[in-house]
């Protein structure tokens, strides 16, 4: 467990890191150096890229994760596992890119009656999702190599810095739109290839042909395993991604520029769930671990404390970003002001997911893992309706408030599940004081008289709600680890 932690507390650190690169680079400089529609159309290179990554890696991310154990023997050179895994995702890549050019029409269509930027850089989507497929194998192998901060680096920090870089060179016209896109191709192909030299560095990458331990049963397995990885993860990137396609396809006013506003904006709302991504890498091993023991009490004790630590910090963050909305539209361009409400859906789209704590890990880790699949397939026909119906009314507000809705239903169907199936239940009545104690808390900040000055208005109305909110949590106790590790820094700090 040292390992784990260890690398827990170091990936959370680079996680942070690589939030704030990005936060910088894409919400606040982007908006002012590129058009909406060419910020829409990096993010559907992404999207797409991503998808069809999901595709190509045949879902031997998953795959990597779950039976590798099996063939792990440094001896042996893991018995050919990553020469099998090579081998597989190859053939995957090839038949994906055969998807790509049955797809492409679909692809470069869209609503727009001026110029369409997708049917000129589509094909950029091929190199895209093969970097972004080798680059996932490769992390999923070093994982289970007990290396979890090499990729988070690489992915959360490198490639932000590498994308900060390449902005500037367009910023002082180094290079035109053009090059600046097919290099932004090229950053992803820096991080897979680091990846590739970092694996024999360590002497890890064994390519020779071993299936001695791929007997009929061990095939049917793995084949097993990929599949499912191949429904879940596509599915979950699916339900990520699709509200940017559908936005590009039925938006019929510049639809790549609503995308590029509408990923903007979210990207603020995204700061909701960034404790999320820290904490579970810590609580997933721990459900997993109390699984292994079937100890249902540990999990009662885990879903509690994880429901109300992460409602605490994600009601905090929601409410300091609708505290400072006015002060965000007034920072970047003004025609970002349309994604307000995206800013606030895509919050509280964010804060449900939250409130839930490690309800998903526990069904994931259960024998009842598959419930995911048939959940996040229903989660997808509900968004595509919603989608339809809020979209050429509403826009990109109509795509969040679809995504919202959507999410919330998920998460209370994955909440009576695991209440049903395992007999646990997390919520009491502190889950409704810490919601209340953030209206309260925004409302004390709200009705402060405002200064001449945008930085002073967002350090003095972040402040108050910040101290207002963390002072009457500490008082009511609403938590015991947040109190302990409270009385811990005010000891420090000699207060008491």
């Amino acid at each position: 467990m040292g390992i784990v932690r260890t690398q827990s507390i170091i990936g959370s650190f680079w996680i942070y890191v690589g939030a704030a690169l990005g936060f910088v680079t894409s919400a606040l400089i982007f908006p002012y150096y590129l058009d909406a529609e060419q910020i829409g159309l990096l993010n559907l290179l992404v999207t797409y890229g991503t998808l069809f990554a999901q595709f190509g890696s045949a879902g031997f991310v998953n795959t990597i994760t779950r039976m590798f154990p099996y063939f792990r023997n440094n001896e042996k050179k893991h018995n050919g596992f990553l020469c099998l895994t090579v081998i597989v995702v190859s053939l995957a890549s090839i038949v994906t890119i055969g998807l790509f050019f049955l797809l492409y029409p679909y692809i470069i269509q869209n609503s727009s009656k001026g110029g369409n930027l997708m049917q000129d850089y589509a094909i950029c989507i091929i190199p895209m999702f093969i970097f972004i497929t080798f680059f996932n194998i490769f992390d999923s192998y070093t994982k289970a190599l007990l290396n979890a901060t090499r990729g988070i680096f690489q992915k959360e920090v490198m490639l932000r810095i590498l994308t900060f870089v390449l902005i500037l060179c367009y910023i002082f016209q180094i290079v035109n739109f053009q090059s600046f896109v097919y290099w932004y191709v090229v950053c992803y192909a820096v991080i897979f290839l680091y990846m590739l030299v970092a694996l024999i560095g360590d002497g890890q990458f064994f390519l020779k042909p071993d299936f001695s331990l791929i007997d009929k049963n061990m095939a049917g397995e793995l084949a097993k395993v990929s599949l499912y990885g191949v429904i879940i993860t596509s599915a979950n990137i699916i339900v990520v991604n699709l509200d940017r396609i559908m936005i590009e396809k039925l938006v019929v006013e510049n639809p790549l520029a609503q995308v590029g506003i509408y990923t903007t904006c979210t990207y603020f709302a995204t700061m909701v769930i960034l404790p999320n991504r820290a904490l579970q890498k810590i609580s997933s091993t721990l459900v997993a671990e109390a699984w292994k023991r079937n100890d249902m009490n540990q999990l009662q004790v885990l879903y509690q404390k994880s429901t109300i630590t992460q409602l605490i910090v994600g009601t905090l963050v929601f409410f300091g970003i609708c505290i400072n909305l006015d002060y965000i539209f007034q920072i970047i361009p003004e025609e970002y002001s349309a994604g307000r409400w995206v800013v606030v859906f895509i919050g509280i789209f964010y804060l449900s997911d939250m409130a839930t704590g490690v309800n998903k890990d526990i069904v994931s880790n259960s024998t009842k893992y598959s419930k995911l699949s048939h959940w996040t397939f229903s989660l997808i026909l509900v968004i595509i309706a919603l989608n339809f119906l809020f979209i050429p009314y509403y826009g990109i507000v109509g795509a969040a408030a679809s995504s919202c809705i959507a999410r919330i239903l998920y998460n209370t169907v994955a909440f009576c599940y695991v209440n049903k199936e395992f007999k646990l239940q997390p919520y009491s009545f502190k889950h409704i004081l810490i919601v209340g104690i953030g209206i309260i808390a925004y409302a004390s900040a709200y009705f402060i008289p405002e200064t001449s000055n945008l930085i002073a208005n967002i350090l003095i109305k972040s402040s108050v709600i910040s101290i207002i909110f963390c002072v009457l949590i500490y008082v009511f106790k609403i938590s015991e680890d947040v109190n302990d590790l409270a009385d811990s820094f005010l000891k420090r700090i000699r207060i008491k």
